[in-house]
C-alpha cells in the first residue's frame, strides 16, 4: 500500500487530469441514470399498465435510502476504505441495478431496482469531491470541484437527446441496459486511473502536513463554521432538488410561457449554469492564491451566491419577458456554486475529516428535497383555481428560504477563525491566514 501511494503522490499532471475526467464522467453517467426513468414514463406506463400515481410512488422509491446512504457512507465507511474502491463499488451498484430492468417484466423488480439505485447514488457526488481533493491543494480545489459538477450539466444536455435515440430505436428497456453497460465501461476504465493522490490523508508525500489528531466529534460537527455549511447548504439544495419537478409547471402554469417553450428555456438554464460554475469556482480560487481571506472567498462568496439567487426568485414573479427569464435562469443555477464553496470550506477548516464531514452533510441535505417538493404542492395547491398566484407564494417562500441561507453563510461561516480556534486547542500553531 505504502508504494502504491509513493507512486501516486509521485504522478504528473496527467494522471491528476486523468483522474479529473473520470469523476467528471462520475457524475455524468449519474445523471444519464436519473434521466432514463423520466425518458422511459410514457412507454413504461404504458406497457407495464401503470397509473401516473403508480408511477409517481415508484419515482419516489429512489429517495427512499438516498440520504440514509450517504450518511451511513460519511460515517462508517470513509476513512476505513479507499476512495477508489469506494467509487467502485458505487458505481457497480448504479450498474446492477439497470441492467436487471431489461430483462423483466416485473414492477416489483423495477421497485427494488430504483430503491437500490438510490441507495449508490445518495453518496455519489460527495464522495466524487473528496477523492478530486486527494489531487489538488486546498487554494486549487474550486475549478476541479466546478469541472466535477460540469457533468451534472452534461448529463442532463447531453444524456436526454442519447437516451431518447436508444429508447426510440430499442425499446425503453434498452435505456436502462445502455446506463448500465456504460457504467461498467467506466468502472474498467477507473481501475485503471483511480487512486490515492499527493493530497490523500495519511499519503507520505502529502505537501498538506494534517493535524496532529482529529478534532474531536462534538466540537466539529458544532464549530460554527461547519453549522454555517450545514444550514447554507441545506437551505441552496431545497431549490436544488425541486427544480427538476417544480421548474417546467412554474415556467408554463406559472409565469405563461407555451410547453413548446419551455424545453429550450430550460435547456438554456443548463447552458448558462456552466460557465457560472467555472466562473464562481475560478474567481474563489483566483482569491484564495492571491491572498485574499478564506471568510471572504468561501463564506462570503456562499451568501452571496444564496442572496443572489434567493432575490432573483422574488422578482421573477413581479417581472416578464427576457429580464424575467434572465432572473430565473440566475435563480435556480447560483445555489449551485454553494456546493463548491462548502466542500472546499470544510476540506480547509478540517482537512483529516473531510471526507466523512462532505459525504454526510451534502448526502443528508437531500432531505430538503423531499421537503421542498412536498411544501411546494402545498403552497401552489392552496390558490386552488389560481395557478399563477398559487406558484407565485411559492417562489416567494423558495425565495426566503434561499435568503436564509444566506444569512446562515454571512454569519457563521468564518474559516480563518475556525482553524484558528483549532489550532489552539490542539496547542499548535495555526498556518497564517489573511484577515476576514
Amino acid at each position: 500500500m505504502s508504494t502504491d501511494r509513493s507512486r501516486n503522490a509521485e504522478a504528473g499532471p496527467g494522471r491528476t487530469y486523468a483522474v479529473l475526467a473520470m469523476l467528471f464522467l462520475f457524475q455524468t453517467l449519474n445523471f444519464f441514470d436519473k434521466l432514463v426513468f423520466g425518458l422511459s414514463a410514457v412507454p413504461m406506463m404504458r406497457d407495464l399498465s401503470l397509473t401516473p400515481g403508480q408511477f409517481g410512488l415508484i419515482g419516489s422509491s429512489f429517495f427512499l435510502l438516498f440520504s440514509l446512504s450517504g450518511v451511513l457512507v460519511g460515517l462508517f465507511v470513509i476513512g476505513r476504505v479507499p476512495v477508489k474502491w469506494l467509487i467502485i463499488v458505487l458505481a457497480l451498484i448504479w450498474s446492477a441495478t439497470q441492467i436487471p430492468i431489461y430483462f423483466t417484466e416485473s414492477v416489483t423488480v423495477l421497485v427494488v431496482c430504483r430503491i437500490l439505485l438510490g441507495l449508490g447514488e445518495g453518496p455519489g457526488l460527495p464522495t466524487a469531491l473528496h477523492a478530486c481533493y486527494d489531487w489538488f491543494p486546498t487554494e486549487k480545489r474550486s475549478v476541479p470541484s466546478a469541472v466535477i459538477l460540469q457533468g451534472i450539466s452534461v448529463g442532463l444536455l447531453a444524456g436526454g437527446p442519447l437516451l431518447t435515440v436508444v429508447i426510440l430505436r430499442y425499446g425503453w428497456r434498452a435505456g436502462f441496459l445502455a446506463c448500465g453497460l456504460l457504467g461498467c465501461a467506466w468502472i474498467a476504465a477507473w481501475l485503471l486511473v483511480g487512486g490515492d493522490g499527493p493530497y490523500a490523508i495519511g499519503n507520505a508525500a502529502s505537501h498538506e502536513a494534517p493535524p496532529a489528531a482529529p478534532i474531536p466529534v462534538r466540537r466539529l460537527w458544532l464549530d460554527p463554521t461547519v453549522v454555517g455549511v450545514i444550514l447554507m447548504s441545506t437551505m441552496s439544495y431545497w431549490i436544488v432538488g425541486m427544480s427538476a419537478t417544480w421548474l417546467p409547471p412554474f415556467l408554463q402554469q406559472g409565469l405563461g410561457y407555451r410547453q413548446a417553450d419551455v424545453g429550450w428555456i430550460i435547456s438554456s438554464i443548463y447552458v448558462f449554469q456552466s460557465p457560472l460554475l467555472l466562473l464562481g469556482s475560478w474567481v474563489a480560487q483566483r482569491m484564495l492564491r492571491t491572498g485574499w481571506s478564506r471568510r471572504a472567498s468561501l463564506g462570503v462568496s456562499s451568501g452571496l451566491a444564496l442572496l443572489v439567487a434567493g432575490l432573483s426568485l422574488a422578482g421573477s414573479v413581479a417581472l416578464s419577458g427576457p429580464l424575467q427569464i434572465a432572473l430565473v435562469a440566475v435563480a435556480f443555477a447560483a445555489p449551485s456554486l454553494t456546493t463548491i464553496y462548502g466542500p472546499v470550506t470544510l476540506g480547509t477548516v478540517a482537512p483529516t475529516q473531510r471526507g466523512r464531514l462532505i459525504v454526510v452533510i451534502y448526502s443528508a441535505n437531500a432531505v430538503s428535497a423531499l421537503a421542498s417538493n412536498a411544501v411546494t404542492g402545498w403552497i401552489v395547491g392552496g390558490a386552488g383555481a389560481d395557478a399563477p398566484l398559487g406558484y407565485a407564494h411559492a417562489m416567494l417562500f423558495t425565495a426566503g428560504i434561499l435568503i436564509v441561507g444566506a444569512i446562515a453563510a454571512f454569519a457563521l461561516m468564518h474559516p480563518d477563525r475556525t482553524i484558528a480556534r483549532f489550532a489552539r486547542e490542539r496547542g499548535t500553531e495555526p498556518a497564517l491566514v489573511p484577515a476576514a
